[in-house]
């Protein structure tokens, strides 16, 4: 009875063990899904404005009025993503970082979290604006990050100053395409049907880091923390709330105008007629 209490113990923590190590594999208060969209890759030119390749996609907000939009396709298996940041400067030091905590075959592997960034640890950076920006990846040692090269096939990106559907002024938007999980030039899959990531935004004018996590999260988010990043858990569908508006088309403008219309003459008519019952 004895042997058999002391092994069903030894189980229940091992369970206990696992259990934990999962959940310390990124912050549970920070998640955020990623949705998938059946339309044609979207066309990365810096907005998305015009079209509705991204009609499918999440929205996550962080900072001061930032965001990022993403969406995942099954033919291609790409990761498309949109970073839009209220900052209109030109400054060199203006920094977008992108981590991903993935693991050695990807796939259905959760991300393994720790302290450090190891060597299934990737880092993003695009440093300054069209015309000078530069792009660096960098991968986990156990302890810091080092530079890193890939392949052009991993990732495709197009930086532009404009105004887009949900932010009127015009601001920075980075649109990009990753080949997250076929692409191994980094030495591993970036990363596998769930993940941990970390998104920032540092304005050198200001001096300022806009960033998902939050630094005032419990635990505060940090690039170089894989355990205090967020989630990103997968669906199979759409976003059934529309987070990035379509444009009107002509019937709705035509539907517009003609309600204005209506009012219109509304009340224009019932003005004059206000003013013939004075009258008299």
């Amino acid at each position: 009875m004895r042997k058999t209490c002391m092994f069903a113990f030894s189980l229940l923590s091992l369970l206990l063990l696992s259990l934990v190590g999962i959940a310390a594999a990124y912050n549970e208060n920070y998640i955020h899904v990623l949705y998938q969209s059946s339309n044609s890759p979207p066309t990365i030119d810096g907005t998305y404005i015009v079209d509705d390749d991204w009609i499918a996609s999440g929205k996550e907000e962080f900072g001061d009025g930032a965001a990022f939009h993403d969406q995942w396709l099954m033919s291609p298996n790409i990761y498309c993503c949109i970073v839009e940041v209220t900052d209109n400067t030109t400054d060199a030091g203006d920094k977008l970082t992108i981590c991903f905590d993935g693991t050695a075959a990807g796939g259905s592997n959760p991300p393994d979290g720790g302290p450090n960034p190891t060597q299934y640890d990737k880092k993003l950076e695009v440093t300054g604006h069209p015309g000078s920006q530069t792009i660096q990846w960098y991968i986990g040692n156990g302890s810091d990050w080092v530079t890193a090269t890939a392949s052009g096939d991993l990732l495709e990106l197009a930086q532009s100053l404009t105004t887009t559907p949900t932010i009127e002024p015009d601001h920075y938007v980075y649109e990009m395409i990753l080949n997250f999980h076929d692409d191994t030039s980094l030495g591993s899959p970036l990363v596998g049907y769930e993940w941990a990531q970390f998104v920032s935004y540092y304005d050198e004018d200001t001096g300022e880091t806009q960033q998902w996590p939050p630094a005032d999260a419990t635990p505060a988010g940090s690039p170089d923390v894989p355990e205090n990043w967020g989630g990103i858990t997968y669906a199979s569908n759409a976003n059934p709330t529309v987070t990035i508006p379509e444009p009107l088309t002509i019937g709705a403008i035509v539907l517009l105008s003609s309600a204005a219309l209506v009012i219109s003459f509304y009340w224009l008519r019932k003005k004059s007629t206000n003013r013939m019952v004075k009258h008299n």
